[in-house]
């Protein structure tokens, strides 16, 4: 099939869309952004208390008969930086560097993961020449901390046949089943003390060097979580060297793989020498554990002010057994499809509130009764060190819909396009297209995009040679279907 698409338009409007502060939970501009595109072209738009946006698009003269096709993307994004970066995602526009066929930021997350699909869907929007059957638009919100954008769309809200999730960040995957999941929060109860007298000095602890990674996609890759890392080093230090435990914080995202965890304790002077040679040991020890994946983890020791405070001992062997114990990483792999992780857990952030310290876990699984198991697991681990838990943010897992039709229409067209077959998979990671089920029941649906690296880190980064591909294919499919 011929198809002759101008993919600069998708650039043009992702690097516009990219200026916009929309970091999850402050989509609001970004969701103005969406109604004024569709209103300038008089398009049918709506906006919900959750900042989503739909939109509609009557169907091109001769295809008014043409199934409804929903194009659907997130417009949030992951704000991770570099220790060294300045950028106030708040406030400042993501820089969108051109490195010959790649295209990154400067030393933070690109934002291609969802944005370029949602560019993507409105250069479709935006265009006259396009042929295509009825067209809605689905762009939701907070995709990335809970998918509550996509659990607030009601039913009757979209009238599609077809759904096409453009959030897929592989080229020539496409996507047709994805995990469920849940987050657990767990408060420790924040007791502090006085520093001991017998401790005259202090240290800061810092993992750094490791490569984090998104807690769905890369889970697998077995990289070493920052905050397990450094419990077990303090877990392993308390059998040689008395400590107090001043302050314990690192993660940022609960589905981005922790790359950095800092704590502050106190000491005694005599022993600080001999710390910081035990620490040397111990990040050659994890190095070995860890390469090649995470070969440049580092742990980094230097001397610190003493605290006017220190944690309890009660609160830091809460803080210390519960991260040293709870499972991490694969759980299980699936035994129906090869390489396809079923269950995860990601010890996700640790940090300080007014009473607590808190720990933020993010769970995934394909298999309903694993997650069940994940969970109770952890929460039992909780109850037995009486602390606090709450399990909050659950989605469903996008089942299989074996035999759709759109499924067969979209990889015929992709291997006639481009003379190979897609791989037909499921994913580790969630998709709202399990959430979108329960409002779209009777809809088939199939996601797909193009190839992302880094998703979630500084190091994300967008191939554009593969946008201009998925968006021609883009282009040609809603022709077809």
């Amino acid at each position: 099939m011929n198809v002759n698409v101008d993919s600069q338009v998708v650039l043009d409007l992702f690097t516009t869309m990219n200026k916009i502060p929309r970091g999850s939970g402050n989509e609001k501009a970004i969701s103005d952004f969406l109604v004024k595109f569709a209103k300038d072209r008089h398009l049918e738009v709506s906006q919900d208390e959750q900042w989503n946006v739909i939109m509609r698009k009557p169907a091109s003269p001769g295809y008014e008969d043409r199934p409804s096709i929903i194009l659907q993307g997130h417009i949030d994004m992951v704000c991770e930086k570099s220790a060294d970066a300045t950028h106030d995602f708040t406030k400042d526009p993501i820089t969108c560097i051109i490195d010959g066929e790649w295209m990154h930021a400067d030393k933070t997350t690109l934002g291609a993961d969802n944005l370029m699909g949602v560019a993507m869907a409105l250069a479709v929007f935006d265009s006259s020449t396009i042929a295509h059957g009825p067209l809605e638009g689905l762009f939701t919100t907070n995709e990335e901390t809970g998918m509550e954008g996509a659990a607030a769309i009601k039913k009757g809200a979209l009238q599609g046949q077809y759904l096409l999730n453009i959030d897929t960040e592989v080229e020539g995957e496409f996507i047709v089943s994805c995990a469920g999941g849940c987050r657990i929060d767990v408060g420790i109860p924040l007791l502090r003390e006085y520093p001991s007298d017998i401790y005259d000095a202090a240290l800061e602890i810092s993992i750094d060097g490791l490569l984090g990674g998104h807690s769905g996609i890369e889970i697998h890759k077995q990289r070493a979580n920052a905050l397990q890392i450094l419990a077990r080093a303090l877990y392993d230090l308390s059998h040689e060297y008395s400590y107090q435990l001043a302050n314990f914080h690192g993660g940022s995202k609960h589905n981005a793989i922790p790359r950095k965890a800092t704590c502050l304790l106190t000491v005694k002077k005599e022993d600080v020498p001999a710390i910081k040679n035990w620490f040397i040991a111990k990040a050659l020890a994890y190095r070995a554990e860890f390469t090649p994946q995470d070969k440049d983890l580092t742990i980094v020791v230097t001397d610190a002010t003493i605290p006017n405070t220190v944690y309890a001992d009660d609160t830091t062997e809460a803080l210390i057994t519960f991260l040293f114990l709870a499972p991490n990483g694969v759980f299980s792999m699936s035994q129906s499809l090869d390489n396809l992780v079923e269950a995860s857990n990601n010890l996700a952030i640790v940090k300080e509130s007014d009473h607590t310290i808190d720990i933020l876990i993010s769970i995934r699984s394909s298999n309903r009764n694993t997650l069940a198991f994940i969970k109770d697991k952890l929460l039992r681990l909780a109850d037995v060190l009486g602390l606090q838990h709450e399990v909050i943010g659950s989605y469903p897992a996008w089942e299989y819909d074996a035999g759709s039709k759109l499924e067969e229409q979209a990889i015929s067209l992709y291997t006639t396009m481009f003379g190979k077959e897609p791989k037909v998979t499921a994913i580790h990671a969630g998709l709202e297209c399990g959430l979108l089920k329960g409002a779209l029941p009777n809809t088939q649906m199939i996601s797909f995009g193009p190839t992302i690296t880094g998703a979630h880190t500084p190091e994300e980064k967008v191939y554009l040679p593969s946008v201009t591909r998925i968006y021609t294919y883009l282009v040609a499919l809603l022709k077809q279907l």
